[in-house]
């Protein structure tokens, strides 16, 4: 908790028990994003792949798309946050790319 929450507590309450401080627990904005896109996009890219077997002009945007979510898991492990959101959103913008030349709606 944050010192005025615990401080507010503490004034306004009876504790028998000093509030713990549960902010270890708590992952930044940018750790849940890669934890929800990165399975996303990746499951994704597999599902369009199919429809491109026969194209190769298409597989280095594939390959490109591929990077970039490796890309995004890799920045995450270093610490730096903000360029893993790129990554993945990257990824993201190429898979749906991917999907609007064959016509697919690109919503997740």
């Amino acid at each position: 908790m944050h010192f005025t929450e615990s401080d507010a507590i503490n004034v306004l309450t009876k504790c028998l028990d000093k509030p713990s401080d549960n902010s270890s627990k708590i992952k930044n904005i940018s750790v849940q994003m890669i934890e929800k896109y990165v399975p996303m996009v990746r499951k994704a890219l597999e599902d369009i792949r199919p429809l491109y077997n026969d194209s190769k002009e298409f597989q280095e945007v594939f390959e490109n798309a591929e990077l970039y979510i490796n890309d995004a898991e890799n920045f995450l492990k270093q610490g730096k946050d903000e360029t893993a959101v790129l990554s993945i959103g990257y990824a993201d913008g190429l898979v749906d790319a991917l999907r609007i030349a064959k016509g697919i709606d690109p919503k997740m």
